[in-house]
């Protein structure tokens, strides 16, 4: 005598709950992507336009003349920081309440992560404010030597940052790759992308800034970050995340 049954399949793999339905994961997804992609601008314009341009490493002088000279576009640039710093958090927010269902623990640990990084690199911001001090009070020109430490002090506390940034992103690829949240090429290149990120923190630590192995970490960080978070954040603008409501069976 011969019966057929038929039994869900064991996975290991943990899925997104199919209450969240394509259309709520989809408009999450876009959310997300949008507020990476004004995360991208905003940030990117403080970066090259203000802190790579203005500040010249090693160079007080030529530092303090620029910022005065482009006082209204330094103000500027630390206002744009500030504003990355609170559309991380609700980024941060947003990747836990899309992966907590189905990994709470790694979605609390990433959020935390990105958490951290957000509070490093806003203690580090205090230091641009206190070149805006000086400015307001008619004393950064003839406080040169102060006005580029406290620059390349809010660089340092950027690099550190970035630190935690990476690690947060290593865990969001590990979330990815858990859950089919998103194709799994991502979860690689978020990989790859933290662990860049992390590399140059340390490579800032224990090499020489002018060192050959410190620029080859620039330029991988750079490609890395490129190819992992544009990438990412443009599949989320396009497509969203993904709910798994595929379940296999099995006959005996």
């Amino acid at each position: 005598m011969t019966s057929t049954a038929t039994y869900p399949a064991h996975s290991f793999r943990p899925e997104i709950p199919s209450h969240r339905s394509p259309a709520l994961m989809k408009f999450a997804g876009r959310l997300t992507g949008g507020l990476y992609l004004l995360l991208a601008l905003i940030g990117g314009s403080a970066y090259f336009l203000v802190s790579e341009t203005l500040i010249v490493h090693g160079d007080a002088a030529t530092t303090t003349h620029n910022i005065i000279a482009n006082a209204g576009l330094f103000r500027a640039g630390a206002a744009a920081w500030l504003a990355t710093a609170l559309i991380d958090i609700v980024i941060a927010y947003l990747l836990y309440w899309i992966f907590s269902p189905a990994t709470p623990r790694l979605a609390l640990m990433s959020m935390v992560f990105r958490l951290v990084y957000v509070a490093v690199h806003a203690a580090a911001l205090t230091n641009l404010l206190d070149i805006i001090m000086l400015i307001d009070q008619g004393a950064a020109s003839g406080a040169p030597d102060t006005v580029l430490r406290l620059a390349e002090a809010h660089l340092n506390g950027f690099m550190v940052s970035l630190l935690f940034f990476g690690v947060h992103l290593m865990i969001l690829a590990v979330m990815i790759c858990r859950t089919g949240a998103l194709p799994k090429l991502f979860a690689v290149l978020l990989m790859l992308a933290g662990l860049a990120y992390a590399a140059d923190t340390f490579a800032l630590a224990l090499l020489p800034t002018a060192s050959a192995a410190s620029g080859y970490i620039d330029h991988a960080v750079t490609i890395l970050a490129t190819a992992g978070e544009i990438g990412f954040l443009l599949w989320l603008l396009v497509a969203g995340f993904r709910t798994n409501d595929i379940q296999e069976e099995v006959t005996s």
